[in-house]
């Protein structure tokens, strides 16, 4: 070995060596410590799996040793989830990050959230008050910071209480669909006829159209406006292929969740299952705990840097939630003053702009001024939209719509009670499912929904005279419920609830899901009454018959063909062996996956070619387009196939996109032959940390690949980086009994032992006790001397 490769090799390992130390320092827990505030000491023990459980005398003190755990645990995540909310990333990550960054300085989340504190209740105020002082305790007494602030060369600054108001509104921000809906409905209505337009922006799927009529006609044949499409699919270029028209849809930001009243289950007692799908990530984007203090004893879920439980138990009523895809916000066309072209037109008359300055710092590179105009509905977007300046008109951005009321959920005893709790709640507007002790169940929804008059809120429209706009939000009174149904059991996994017939208000305007819905009640309504296991197994269930229709047209064009060729040949075998499940070892299914995304680009996009002339780079991003294509297939119309002068019959035509599905597979995973491939081949999972792409980090800090079950159309929603967050499943009153995964662990530190030990539980669906086990560290936290 020559010198110069010597001193490499010790370089290398003197880095390693300072890189486990670093970690090791940086993962600790037990000890003694003091916050400033706390009323009287505060017990602190943790478990096998790095949960805490805290014991308190008063809810402040409570909420100061769970932000001063949480900061050991995750405080990078923390830093980060406030920075993005505040539009502050660039300052670490740089100038890759700016668009994000300009947006959120334009939504001005930083301003709102110190407006929001001091708007809150002080029972508030001082929780978020106790919660910083523990977040800034351990920030103080760290032995080192988390490795991401040495690598990316920062201190963190002192966690404000508006801090976690930023946390908030970040989730909130995060889970809401309107802006990108209004944009894509927007461009195709100038594009599309009317009918066309209605045709493929589908309120909901044809599986949510059986659970909850509003719309059933647009599933049944004959649904699609033959006429009009053809003519749009005619005007297509001679000789050129019209493809990649769709995609481009933001994640999906869904969940399951359902609740069992007690006739049901098998001893009587209502259980609630809920899991969220936000992403997958190093760290699980929510942490576990649990909190004693006075008469109150909370266990779930929170997220670092709220000081909430977002999902749990208080002992007498659980409850969980999912994403309720509603519309809480709209782009409002500007009309400017053609007198004065530096003002614009309001209902009260002529106008002018206001104006605000944002700085936003960028590492490695200058500084970015921003100048933010504002109006009466809010800023106006960086972006025009179709040539016009938009405002955006938020339910979030008006500070009476976020606030900590859930804080109160524990001293609730009954359903009833949680009932008026949450529909008065500010924040994400959410489904909310409840289950107590007594045996009552309950859905409802929280958050603030806005009274929209003359307009539906799913275009861009100028409220300039007035016909147009909003008249406050609905009231409590005023929102969806349901209560102890005769079914026993009701689920929501982000599909809409009721039909036109039980409630006319429009919420939203695309609610994914159904499928996931039916399945869910197609089980619950079974002959067997259920438990916890039961529960879990429904939650990890892989069943999927939402691709039926995709296998069945494959097959059916492949019959027409005749079958005379070798490839098509294997194509049957392996479409024929499918099980109808998303398992690892299910043969079929990436296939039959493959072409129902092909095949959806390939039918559409003809169809969406003028949108392109509008805006170069539109794609259609609705997530339920299974039902326009599928009536598109079933007329069998030559007039509505995608290329008219290579095809002349739909099974031809079917049959090239199968084979070109194929031919995909085969290149993108290296394989002879498609009969090599199983689902598990496929969808791996894919959980990595924000330094994934650093050389050498990447295997050090994510969870390993491996074969994953389910698929995003399976109760197990799960594909590759997306997935369930976790999974919990609790009878309230009998938290000893319950079960909840979480992907990861519960430690940010790569050195903790908790940093992955729940990973292989979760992959395989072994579910770990819901409530906090034998705690074995112990760490006591007092009052200043």
């Amino acid at each position: 070995m020559s010198q110069g490769v010597a001193v490499a090799v010790c370089l290398l390992l003197l880095l390693a060596a300072a890189l486990y130390v670093l970690f090791r320092l940086s993962a600790h827990e037990g000890g003694t410590d003091r916050i400033a505030g706390l009323s009287a000491p505060v017990e602190v023990g943790f478990d096998d799996l790095g949960v805490a459980r805290i014991r308190a005398k008063t809810r402040t003190d409570a909420f100061a040793a769970l932000g001063y755990v949480t900061a050991r645990d995750r405080l990078f995540q923390m830093d980060v989830l406030r920075r993005n909310a505040a539009g502050r990333l660039a300052e670490i990550f740089g100038a890759a990050v700016i668009e994000s960054d300009t947006r959120n300085r334009v939504m001005g989340f930083d301003r709102l959230a110190g407006e929001i504190f001091q708007t809150l209740p002080e029972t508030q105020r001082a929780t978020l008050t106790a919660y910083a002082a523990g977040v800034n305790r351990a920030m103080q007494t760290g032995l080192v910071w988390p490795f991401e602030f040495y690598a990316l060369r920062y201190r963190p600054e002192p966690w404000r209480p508006q801090d976690s108001i930023l946390v908030f509104l970040g989730v909130e921000d995060m889970l809401s669909n309107s802006e990108y809906q209004e944009i894509t409905a927007t461009i195709m209505r100038r594009a599309l006829p009317p009918r066309v337009l209605d045709f493929l922006t589908p309120e909901a799927d044809c599986y949510n159209e059986i659970l909850a009529p509003k719309d059933p006609a647009r599933c049944a044949k004959g649904a699609a406006p033959v006429e009009e499409l053809a003519k749009l699919i005619a005007e297509g270029a001679p000789g050129k292929k019209v493809a990649g028209l769709v995609g481009g849809a933001p994640k999906f930001r869904g969940s399951n969740g359902w609740v069992v009243a007690g006739a049901r289950t098998r001893d009587g007692r209502t259980l609630l299952a809920n899991d969220l799908h936000l992403g997958l990530t190093v760290p699980n984007l929510f942490y576990r705990t649990e909190l004693d203090y006075g008469a109150a004893h909370l266990a779930g879920i929170t997220l670092p840097g709220l000081p909430m439980f977002l999902t749990g138990s208080n002992g007498a009523v659980a409850w969980g939630f999912t994403n309720l895809r509603a519309d809480d916000a709209d782009l409002v066309r500007i009309e400017k003053d053609s007198a004065h072209p530096e003002r614009y037109l309001t209902p009260q008359g002529s106008a002018a702009f206001s104006f605000r300055t944002e700085t936003i710092a960028v590492h490695g590179a200058p500084s970015r001024t921003l100048r933010v105009k504002e109006t009466i509905w809010g800023p106006v977007l960086p972006q025009p939209l179709l040539g016009n300046e938009v405002a955006i008109h938020a339910a979030t951005l008006d500070p009476a719509t976020t606030h900590f009321d859930l804080l109160e959920m524990d001293g609730i005893r009954t359903v009833e009670t949680a009932l008026a709790l949450f529909q008065h709640a500010g924040g994400p507007p959410l489904n909310v499912l409840l289950a107590d002790g007594q045996g009552g169940i309950a859905w409802t929804v929280m958050g603030r929904l806005p009274k929209r008059y003359g307009l539906s809120g799913l275009f861009s429209e100028s409220w300039a005279d007035g016909s147009k706009g909003w008249s406050g939000f609905l009231t409590p009174q005023e929102l969806p419920s349901v209560v102890n149904p005769s079914s026993g059991f009701l689920v929501n996994t982000n599909q809409r609830m009721l039909g036109s017939k039980e409630y006319a208000t429009t919420l939203g305007h695309e609610y994914q899901g159904g499928f996931r819905a039916w399945r869910a009640s197609q089980v619950l309504q079974g002959p067997s009454k259920v438990s916890e296991k039961d529960m879990l197994a429904l939650q990890l269930d892989t069943e999927t018959s939402y691709y039926e229709f995709y296998r069945r047209t494959a097959l059916d064009a492949l019959n027409a063909a005749g079958g005379d060729k070798a490839e098509d040949r294997e194509l049957k075998g392996y479409l024929e062996t499918w099980n109808g499940r998303a398992d690892p070892n299910s043969s079929g299914l990436p296939l039959i996956e493959e072409f129902s995304e092909e095949l959806q680009d390939a039918v559409l996009s003809p169809i969406l070619a003028r949108c392109r002339t509008i805006r170069p780079d539109f794609e259609l991003g609705w997530t339920i387009l299974d039902g326009p294509v599928q009536r598109i297939i079933e007329t069998n119309r030559p007039e509505l196939l995608p290329d008219q002068r290579k095809f002349s019959t739909w099974p031809a035509f079917l049959l090239d996109v199968l084979r070109h599905s194929a031919a995909q597979l085969r290149q993108r995973h290296g394989v002879a032959s498609i009969q090599q491939l199983r689902w598990g081949d496929i969808n791996q999972v894919e959980i990595s940390h924000l330094f994934s792409g650093v050389p050498m980090l990447g295997a050090l800090l994510d969870m390993p690949r491996r074969p994953l079950p389910g698929c995003v159309y399976c109760m197990r929603y799960a594909y590759q980086s997306e997935g369930a967050n976790y999974r919990m499943v609790v009878a309230p009153g009998h938290e000893d009994q319950g079960l909840l995964e979480l992907a990861g662990g519960q430690s940010g530190q790569p050195a903790s032992p908790h940093y992955a030990d729940q990973q292989d539980n979760w992959v395989t669906g072994a579910p770990a006790p819901f409530l906090s086990q034998v705690q074995h560290n112990r760490l006591l936290l007092r009052p200043p001397e």
